[in-house]
């Protein structure tokens, strides 16, 4: 999300004063604050400051290499700068951890500020790692892994509705809904998209959220954006979904503005894509608005001209089937209105839950991606030199 979109709609611009200037550049999608950590730095966070980040240990012979994502307990994880040594650190309960190595019953996770460090296994809950199924008939869901990606937390507010609405908030309560739904047994009608309770698609074996709920502030908090792809790659997911809402659109449409953005690097991802957005007309479009959109709709890429790779660092880091999803434009009145009301949300997070159950069980298509195009203005950054390690209190 750059400057621009942030600002669109707002009359009370102070509430924001941080001293950022006003940049007039339209970019068109809100998820390009999901690229915002292209300034991410390895910088240790503010409340890390003095600590080091320390590289794993050499694979013995009584080591599994393995990875997985933890999850940290209510009251915390004690984060050590290596096995045996000292903890100079308690994280804060509910946090997602992603790890690459473990030596012995130590893990070696790295934090939302992109940090690494050892926490004990017996210390936290274990989500291991998908099992890579072939995707369409046949799949188990039973034993699906998804990593859900409520986009942009903490300073990095997302966009803002003309009477307020933050962006950062919307994705986070609708990242939760799709988690819920994930988590238990439903019945899908696919002609009217209707989910309800039932037992013809099953629970996921795990739902992992970047910002949960469960963690500090409300899953209020700041999250970079290795961070958040390394959580779909340790999780071997077999779906990674970012939430995002959009801002400053370029045209008036007669259907919702959805837009979803999907990986060139990982096959898979633009069918991900076209489905989740067939999904998005089919419940969105059953609300009353004036509907707006940019440039293009649908399945979309945009590639850097210097590099010819994904855009957005959250998809070029991808290394399973990645999507951001933009459903509306917050910036627009008519749209912010529907995106405070308990039914629009629901309706959105029923349209993403709905795209990835058809993209792993089925070999339905979806809808027809747009060629992936070169993207030269600028996204705009929010500085990852200053994130913070959530400490438990």
């Amino acid at each position: 999300m750059d400057i621009t979109k942030l600002l669109r709609g707002r009359t009370v611009v102070d509430v924001f004063a941080i001293g950022i200037a006003v940049l007039s550049v339209a970019v068109g999608v809100s998820a390009m604050s999901a690229d915002s950590a292209e300034a991410e730095s390895t910088a240790a966070s503010a409340s890390l400051e003095n600590q080091t980040t320390f590289a794993p240990a050499p694979v013995a012979k009584s080591e599994t290499a393995t990875s997985g994502v933890a999850i940290t307990p209510e009251g915390g994880t004690e984060l050590w700068s290596g096995p045996e040594q000292d903890p100079y650190f308690r994280i804060h309960e509910g946090m997602a951890l992603g790890f690459t190595h473990r030596q012995d019953d130590w893990l070696f996770v790295t934090t939302n500020c992109n940090d690494t460090a050892w926490v004990r296994a017996d210390d936290v809950t274990i989500v291991a790692p998908g099992k890579q199924q072939a995707l369409g008939n046949g799949f188990d869901v039973s034993e699906a892994v998804v990593v859900l990606d409520a986009g942009h937390g903490d300073r990095d507010w997302g966009g803002v509705g003309p009477s307020g609405l933050s962006e950062k908030s919307v994705n986070l309560d609708i990242a939760n809904r799709v988690s819920i739904l994930m988590k238990s047994g439903h019945d899908v009608d696919w002609a009217t998209g209707a989910v309800t309770a039932g037992s013809t698609v099953s629970a996921f074996r795990d739902v992992v959220v970047t910002r949960s709920v469960d963690g500090p502030n409300d899953g209020d908090f700041e999250a970079n954006l290795t961070y958040r792809a390394s959580l779909a790659t340790a999780a071997a997911a077999d779906a990674f979904v970012s939430i995002h809402n959009n801002t400053v659109p370029r045209i008036d449409t007669d259907i919702p503005g959805s837009e979803v953005f999907y990986s060139t690097a990982v096959d898979g991802s633009d069918r991900l894509a076209g489905i989740i957005y067939e999904e998005l007309l089919l419940s969105l479009g059953a609300f009353e608005a004036d509907w707006s959109g940019g440039e293009l709709l649908g399945a979309r890429a945009r590639l850097n001209p210097d590099t010819e790779e994904d855009y957005y660092g959250l998809l070029r880091r991808a290394t399973v089937p990645s999507v951001i999803v933009e459903g509306v434009y917050i910036s627009e009145p008519d749209e912010e209105a529907l995106l405070e009301t308990e039914a629009f949300r629901q309706a959105y997070a029923e349209a993403v839950y709905r795209g990835v159950v058809r993209f792993l069980t089925t070999d339905d298509a979806g809808a027809e991606p747009n060629r992936p195009e070169y993207f030269y203005d600028d996204a705009g950054t929010v500085s990852g030199s200053v994130c913070v390690v959530p400490e438990q209190p």
